[in-house]
């Protein structure tokens, strides 16, 4: 999570897309899944100070990896579903096409 505040922004992005792919493999995994439930929290609470970011890709990777968590862990990420909502709503009006498509994405 301390990488998703770091000051290389290629480095911000990446630490989206290396916790969206925790989300993806282990969420989805029948034996791993609650390994990481703990930590979901925490995880989220990294990728929504990314929503803000200046560098648009992490705000990009921001929301898809949200999306996932959310999609992998619903009863972890729903005491943050109204701030997420607000977020991927807030992404709609981006003036990156990418960013734009992805909140929609992460909404759907």
């Amino acid at each position: 999570t301390k990488m998703c505040d770091a000051d290389n922004h290629v480095v911000r992005e990446a630490a989206c897309q290396a916790v969206a792919e925790l989300a993806s493999k282990i969420g989805t995994h029948p034996t791993q899944s609650a390994s990481l439930a703990p930590y979901v929290p925490a995880l989220l609470q990294s990728l929504l100070m990314c929503f803000h970011d200046e560098s648009w890709p992490v705000r990009d990777e921001a929301a898809l990896a949200c999306g996932t968590f959310c999609r992998s862990y619903p009863e972890e990420c729903r005491p943050e579903l109204d701030v997420l909502f607000e977020r991927w709503v807030e992404q709609l009006t981006d003036q990156i096409w990418s960013v734009r498509e992805d909140a929609g994405v992460a909404l759907g």
